[in-house]
């Protein structure tokens, strides 16, 4: 049976326990706000690019940029995996790399290479054994930004239109909410979510200035760029609305362990008090008879 100085141990373990769940729930509150603060920035410019990218695609003067191309057959294929570099955040990354290995079983074997990129410690761990690692951005995720986002999307562009893949696909957690993120896979490249009348679109044929070619020639990468950036800061928000969740989730824990062995240590102090009290009744009337 634990002694009184075993709940002492276990009461102060779990106080200091409380106390960094409860700071690293603060932090990630913190990040997660200036997350929110920067995809709600960044809404306006991914709109208008949308639109333009739209234009492009319905003005038959504009012509198809490479980054559109589609190849047939598809032989080589490059998976890029955004997660974490830390854990502490639930099911954030398990739910992804899950996702991801169901799709890597299901079409290693229709393909004649099928490679992989990793974009943080945790998915270039979970890649090892699996499929080739092209190349590993383990710092990428730690602060997205969107100079390093453009240099990893230009490595990708360029691998594409060199023709080392046919096609490019992207795994990510989608943000939802602070309590939701979806895992998704989807083409990166070659580009095929253009809006189209289906999505409400409306067509401008807008007069361009520098002509449309040279116009073209810089938006479609510039789209990649962003792209890029957009998933690096979904997952930001994704990542820490999931560590703040779980920090949550275990500062609740702690303060119910902490008031369950606070009772338990009672109980045996009261328990110790009342076999000493017992004793010494016992033994004053051992010395009366």
């Amino acid at each position: 049976m634990p002694t009184l100085k075993d709940y002492n141990k276990k009461i102060a373990s779990l106080r200091n326990m409380h106390k960094m769940t409860r700071t690293m729930k603060m932090v990630s509150a913190t990040k997660f706000r200036r997350a929110l603060e920067a995809q709600v920035r960044l809404a306006p410019y991914a709109a208008q690019l949308q639109h333009l990218l739209g234009c492009f695609a319905d003005d038959a003067q504009a012509g198809v940029h490479p980054l559109c191309a589609v190849r047939q057959p598809v032989r080589r294929v490059l998976l890029v995996i955004v997660s974490s570099n830390r854990g502490l955040c639930g099911s954030f990354n398990h739910a992804l790399h899950r996702l991801a290995d169901r799709w890597i079983e299901d079409n290693k074997d229709r393909y004649e290479a099928l490679d992989a990129v990793s974009c943080s410690r945790k998915a270039t761990a979970f890649l090892r054994g699996r499929v080739p690692l092209r190349a590993s951005h383990e710092e990428l995720t730690a602060s997205p930004t969107m100079a390093a986002a453009a240099r990893v999307a230009d490595e990708l562009m360029g691998w594409f239109l060199d023709g080392d893949y046919d096609e490019i696909h992207l795994a990510y957690n989608h943000f939802v909410n602070a309590m939701t993120r979806r895992p998704r896979l989807e083409a990166l490249l070659p580009i095929a979510d253009l809006p189209s009348e289906n999505d409400g679109f409306v067509y401008v044929p807008y007069l361009f200035e520098p002509p449309a070619a040279p116009l073209r020639d810089m938006l479609f990468p510039r789209a990649v760029r962003f792209k890029m950036f957009s998933v690096l800061l979904e997952h930001a928000a994704g990542e820490h609305g999931a560590r703040m969740t779980a920090m949550d989730s275990a500062t609740k824990n702690t303060e119910r362990l902490m008031d369950e062995f606070t009772l338990l240590r009672n109980r045996a102090r009261q328990a110790g008090i009342t076999r000493e009290l017992i004793e010494i009744v016992t033994g004053a009337e051992a010395l009366k008879g």
